[in-house]
């Protein structure tokens, strides 16, 4: 009989050798189609053209390479449908086309100095000079102006962006849909891959921003062969968007196109392909399948109206790693136990759009996206235990309405409005409470039983509105106005904690955690009861304006102001952020440029903190902490608790706001130089600074007091009183050099590398001190501090088949702390250090990950045109030097295991994939 494995293993390979089959016959279809007529065999494509030079006999005149743009309005959006014009020396127009759906372009003329018209109703013309030489020249970015002024831009083998203008910042790091097919992109996971450019010291306390078409978002809303660009740090002191430039990511994605186009791919991995990983006694099991693509193209018997439909179907059999601590034996005289644990996932996305152009002025999509989410044993490996999983599932449904209006001339307005329904559900692997053994394992349940329900709306506006030298935008946005829906069953069964039993000079060992463990004498035992259902409401708005004022041909600033409001801290209504930025073009012809700016940014926190104000602020639901000394409990011990004390005599935890605290802000500026080179690269030095005030901690308030050397709570009414307080801070310093773009015919890329330090005095508004009566001693490195950071994707000779793309990332190691794992403060945290021992003195080892892979697509017709159907091969191999990259260690300095690894990322993995383009 063949297991369940096995068939999971044979299943793609039958897939790939249909898809051999399929190509195969097409192949043989395409090369029967030689025999017709060139019109039909090679007809160009909407968007493309060739033009031969005016009476000159055939082969006469010299081909340059294709010269390939794309024409966008002045906030980024695409121009579809625009005319273009090939103007020769003499005037003679050699060849006229209209840009495509996904307003792009392509020609290929004879060698010579042209003049490119570009128009569009609403727009003004743009007429960009481009010289056609034998090498293949650049991408052309026509940006067309709401303008009453004709613009003319000069272009050497390269775009036609100002640059003057903050979003020809070449400080960014970009992705494209080209960049997406050809580099080492793991699992097609585009958004994980470009995390790694993001700047965690300029995040909020929800973490980065994403931004999707404008609008801010959850996640993307089409799969990824329907991504038209990816960016981070486009407009770094934009007063547009709530995020610094560094701290949040942008997702442009197709638009529905006037031809049928799709795209269709399939990734493979399997563990038979994977070297040994790091800290399991046998190689884990994974096998992942990836089912992707897209279709897009006009709607029948509709003028003037396309649709585009994306899926993505990812699915992954996997085993986590668990390396954990139990007692020594004659059996395991080490304690070390390890294990593989399956933790299958599932994932579907889909998503729908319909477009339609109403006349020349106003365009519109109306869309459906859902995405769906099913995962086991989640949360287990390293110290957790099979025991400890849970099964998590998400599904998310979303309605998105998007209008752009050319009011008048100089007048743009674009405005998107979602609606979001979106449920998740946890649910216990085991049913028993929670064992937390310090530094060793976690077990016996997870205890996270909850669903979550959330109807959410979100708005944005933008108007642009061109008059002269100045572009001034004026918006609005709503990116929350939801009700929130929690149904808490998590710690039901309660969660005991075993620690070890030091000495009165907190450092000799009496009984380590183990020992505790085995005698069932815990040092701490916590529960949750009382009304499990609450309703609360999660509201954000914001507005801005800004105006790029153009000073002079080379010298633009652009000052904004940006204001912010949610009811998380609804009585602090003066969170106003000013913000401004210049470019100062040093030399046109070496594209140097000096930058800068700055200004304030509020932070924003999620439903978290709203969360449990709802729960804990008036104690409906009773959380209760139980202190315990193991060194006074019966001998026969403490498990299950009644057999020490009565759990519904404990006072009941509170968890507050501190009485007019302010919204948290950061301040952050920067300089930066850039300077063209090669082909048509740039490369970058910037600095940048940050500090951030009135940072959110968490406070015990009731903790025990010194005074009682940490024995009694000043009101013994309550446990542990949490109070979140705005009172941390945090500085920080960067130095970046990047680059972006073609070096030479054989290299083109982009990369970064980041020096920076980062300390505080907080870790966000989860985190308590060890000590709740000093909590300023804390000041130290922050969790983020990775002083030394480097990322790069780049990719050699692309167009030849002799083509191989990299990935280089190397990080210094993430900070961390050492822990006794007991609780000499008597507050039931556990976070407690050595004497003397302040946060983050040790860091893990650094992280190398050299990532590799080749791809080539063949054409299917004889049309070598960019959109003929054709498929694509390639195979990739990620961490390929093997480097052990260890992610976590026993914090624990009484445990066995103190200071050794307990998880690590993954090991070398293969990844094949195959593509149908056409």
């Amino acid at each position: 009989m063949v297991s369940l494995r096995s068939r999971s293993r044979i299943l793609p390979y039958l897939v790939f050798a249909s898809f051999i089959s399929f190509i195969s016959i097409n192949l043989t279809a395409s090369a029967a189609s030689s025999n017709r007529p060139a019109d039909l065999a090679t007809a160009p494509i909407a968007g493309s053209i060739t033009a031969a030079a005016t009476g000159a006999a055939d082969g006469e005149a010299k081909s340059s390479a294709p010269v390939r743009g794309t024409v966008a309005d002045p906030t980024g959006a695409i121009v579809p449908n625009a005319e273009i014009n090939l103007v020769d020396s003499s005037g003679a127009v050699k060849a006229t086309l209209h840009s495509d759906g996904e307003g792009n372009f392509q020609i290929l003329a004879p060698l010579g100095d042209y003049t490119l018209v570009v128009s569009e109703a609403g727009f003004d013309t743009v007429k960009t000079i481009v010289k056609l030489a034998p090498q293949a020249a650049p991408m052309l970015h026509i940006v067309l102006p709401i303008s009453t002024m004709a613009t003319t831009v000069n272009v050497n083998a390269g775009n036609s962006v100002d640059l003057t203008a903050t979003d020809a910042n070449s400080d960014t790091s970009v992705l494209s849909a080209t960049d997406l097919k050809s580099l080492p992109i793991f699992d097609n996971d585009y958004s994980t891959a470009m995390s790694a450019f993001l700047d965690a010291g300029t995040e909020g306390t929800g973490g980065a921003g994403l931004l999707v078409d404008g609008v801010e978002a959850n996640s993307a809303t089409v799969s990824a062969s329907a991504v038209q660009e990816v960016r981070i740090n486009e407009d770094p002191y934009s007063a547009q968007y709530y995020w610094p430039g560094r701290g949040q990511m942008e997702i442009i994605t197709r638009s529905a196109t006037d031809h049928y186009h799709g795209e269709f791919n399939f990734f493979f991995r399997d563990s038979v392909l994977n070297a040994q990983t790091a800290l399991a006694a046998s190689k884990p099991f994974e096998q992942r399948r990836v089912y992707e693509g897209h279709l897009t193209g006009p709607i029948p018997h509709s003028k003037s109206s396309g649709f585009l439909f994306s899926f993505n179907r990812a699915e992954e059999d996997l085993d986590s790693v668990v390396f954990a601590t139990e007692a020594q034996t004659p059996d395991n005289p080490t304690g070390i136990f390890q294990a593989n644990v399956p933790a299958p996932t599932r994932e579907t996305d889909l998503s729908a759009r319909a477009s339609h152009q109403f006349g020349d002025k106003n365009s519109a999509y109306a869309q459906y996206t859902y995405h769906s989410w099913d995962a086991k044993n989640q949360g287990v490996g390293g110290q957790a235990l099979a025991s400890a999983g849970y099964e998590n599932q998400y599904h998310e449904n979303d309605a998105i309405f998007h209008i752009d209006s050319t009011l008048s001339p100089v007048l743009l307005n674009q405005l998107s409005i979602v609606a979001e329904q979106d449920r998740g559900q946890n649910q216990n692997a085991d049913e028993a409470p929670q064992v937390s053994v310090a530094g060793d394992f976690v077990g016996g349940s997870a205890q996270n039983d909850s669903t979550s329900t959330e109807y959410n709306f979100r708005l944005n506006d933008t108007v642009t509105w061109i008059n002269g030298h100045h572009t001034v935008k004026i918006g609005a946005n709503v990116p929350h106005f939801s009700r929130r829906v929690f149904d808490d069953n998590t710690n039901n069964l309660g969660t005991y904690t075993f620690a070890p039993t030091l000495a009165s000079d907190g450092v000799t060992v009496l009984a380590s955690a183990l020992q505790n463990y085995a005698n069932n004498l815990p040092s701490a035992f916590t529960e949750n009861s009382g009304q499990s259902h609450f309703v609360y409401h999660q509201q954000e708005l914001g507005a801005f304006i800004q105006d790029q004022w153009k000073v002079s041909p080379v010298f633009s600033i652009t000052p904004g102001v940006r204001y912010d409001w949610q009811n998380f801290l609804a009585q602090d209504r003066l969170s106003f952020s000013p913000r401004v930025s210049f470019a100062w073009v040093l030399n046109q012809n070496t594209k140097t440029v000096v930058r800068g700016g700055g200004g304030v940014y509020y932070d924003r926190f999620g439903g978290s903190p709203l969360l449990d104000l709802a729960r804990y602020e008036n104690g409906a639901r009773r959380s209760v902490n139980v202190s315990l000394d193991p060194s006074t409990l019966p001998a026969s011990g403490c498990v299950p608790i009644l057999e020490c004390t009565t759990v519904s005599d404990a006072p009941a935890n509170l968890v507050r706001m501190q009485s007019g605290a302010s919204v948290p802000y950061q301040i952050q500026y920067g300089l930066s130089i850039e300077r063209g080179f090669g082909k048509s690269a740039t490369g970058v030095i910037s600095t940048y600074s940050v500090k951030g005030d009135h940072r959110f901690r968490s406070i015990d308030i009731n903790a025990p007091t010194p005074e009682s050397d940490y024995t009694e709570r000043p009101d013994p009414d309550y446990g542990r009183i949490r109070e979140m307080q705005a009172e941390g801070t945090f500085i920080g310093n960067g130095l970046d050099v990047s680059f972006r773009g073609t070096v030479n015919k054989y290299f083109t890329g982009f990369g970064r590398y980041t020096w920076s330090h980062f300390e505080s005095n907080q870790e966000g508004i989860g985190w308590f001190p060890q000590n709740q009566y000093d909590p300023n001693a804390e000041w130290a490195n922050s969790s983020w501090d990775r002083r030394n950071r480097l990322g790069m994707y780049a990719i050699f000779n692309r167009e030849s088949v002799a083509n191989l793309a990299v990935g280089v990332f190397a990080n210094s190691g993430q900070p961390w702390s050492i822990l006794t794992g007991a609780d000499p403060y008597g507050d039931d945290l556990f976070n407690a250090r050595p004497d003397g021992v302040a946060r983050n003195t040790e860091s893990l080892p650094s992280y190398v990950d050299l990532d590799l892979r080749w791809g080539h697509d063949w054409h299917l017709t004889n049309s070598k045109q960019d959109e003929s159907p054709r498929v694509g091969f390639s195979a990739g191999a990620f961490n390929i030097l093997n480097h052990e990259n260890i992610s976590g260690v026993d914090q624990v300095e009484s445990s066995s295991s103190y200071g050794e690894p307990t998880t690590a990322s993954p090991s070398r993995r293969i990844q094949l994939a195959m593509r149908f383009e056409f």
